[in-house]
């Protein structure tokens, strides 16, 4: 009897001390990461990240001679810092380039030639880079390479993302891109 009455005590004894460090160590979700219960808060190790981040794919399936697709997921982010991490899946070179703009993605005019690309009266095969705020350099991307970049503050509006080399933008390589 004794026996119990001891394997009792030691049991509620492992239970209280149990609950006491459960409460100790009890995080809420609904008041944030690294907050203890009651919102106390606790410094995290490494510092959140508040950059929305936006998947683009660049793609054709034969160069200039067949179909030529960019794609952002997703196409829209809010008011911020974004990044953009810009995959070539194709079989020739390409870039990606961010135009703030108002004209609808698919009426930008094709203006421009060169490198850099600049107005031109006859044979232009690029838009126009002027509403360009970022991109992802040079030099363009290779079939396979993955390149990140961020754009800081990017304020609510319409957006462009293209791809600008010499008539990649008509061959349809260009998303709508949205922040809110």
């Amino acid at each position: 009897m004794q026996r119990i009455r001891r394997l009792s005590q030691y049991v509620a004894v492992l239970a209280i001390v149990g609950l006491a460090a459960g409460c100790a160590s009890s995080r809420s979700s609904a008041s944030g990461a690294n907050t203890v219960e009651g919102g106390v808060k606790i410094p995290s190790s490494t510092p959140a990240s508040t950059a929305s981040t936006v998947h683009v794919t660049l793609s054709d399936t034969r160069g200039l001679g067949g179909p030529m697709t960019l794609t952002a997921s997703p196409a829209t982010a809010p008011a911020g810092d974004v990044t953009f991490v810009v995959k070539n899946t194709g079989t020739i070179d390409h870039e990606a380039v961010v135009l703030k703009t108002s004209d609808p993605y698919n009426k930008i005019p094709i203006s421009d030639g060169g490198d850099p690309p600049a107005p031109v009266a006859h044979g232009a095969n690029k838009v126009s880079e002027d509403a360009n705020i970022g991109e992802t350099g040079d030099p363009n991307l290779k079939p396979g390479d993955t390149r990140t970049f961020t754009i800081k503050n990017m304020t609510a509006g319409s957006y462009v993302i293209v791809c600008n080399i010499a008539e990649h933008y008509g061959a349809g390589m260009r998303a709508p891109f949205t922040v809110s």
